[in-house]
């Protein structure tokens, strides 16, 4: 399976030899990790997830059959879309037909940093289905807006972000309406949680 491991050990400054400083193995292993030289099992893709400070899922590789495309970030502040989307295997999306992924970057209502959100892209004019759920929207400006849907009508959609006391956000023009119909969680691996100790 290819990685973007190199990408991320490139943008945080490290060479092949302090990686494998930091992971406890050889640059040769890094070298065969990145290249797709040998399989890479989930044990190694958390813990270098967690030498270089992403989220497994960011360190799968981009887009292409049997991906999808994680296209923003959510917090308390709305949507930031990515300018270089990671991609998560579409079997994570198997529930949506129009699969659109988005990763929580904060604690926002219920969701945790890490959550990564499956959504299911719509039509608008056949979103009324998706009144009272979760759902990302699309506005005029290329944006997203991120929250409860609680009306819907051609020209325009109200969505209520989930963190307390947050006002409605009403988005004119919306182009899609992606109710979220899959939530992925992390957990720390095992030998994180022993580290606390």
């Amino acid at each position: 399976m290819r990685t973007r491991i190199r990408h991320f050990r490139k943008q945080r400054g490290l060479t092949q030899g302090e990686l494998a400083a930091r992971l406890g193995t050889t640059a040769a292993t890094v070298s065969r990790l990145e290249t797709a030289d040998m399989t890479i099992s989930m044990d190694w893709l958390e813990r270098i997830a967690g030498v270089l400070e992403v989220g497994v899922p960011d360190l799968l590789d981009a887009p292409g059959p049997g991906r999808v495309a994680c296209l923003g970030e959510v917090g308390r502040g709305g949507v930031a879309p990515l300018g270089e989307p990671p991609a998560l295997p579409v079997s994570l999306a198997s529930a949506a037909r129009e699969p659109l992924a988005f990763k929580v970057v904060e604690r926002i209502g219920d969701y945790s940093p890490g959550d990564i959100l499956i959504a299911d892209r719509l039509p608008v004019e056949k979103a009324s289905a998706a009144l009272g759920y979760d759902c990302f929207a699309a506005d005029a400006a290329g944006g997203y807006g991120f929250g409860r849907l609680i009306a819907l009508s051609p020209s325009h959609c109200v969505l209520v972000p989930p963190e307390p006391g947050a006002l409605p956000r009403d988005i004119a023009g919306p182009g899609w309406i992606a109710p979220v119909v899959t939530l992925v969680r992390h957990f720390p691996g095992v030998s994180a949680l022993r580290s606390r100790n």
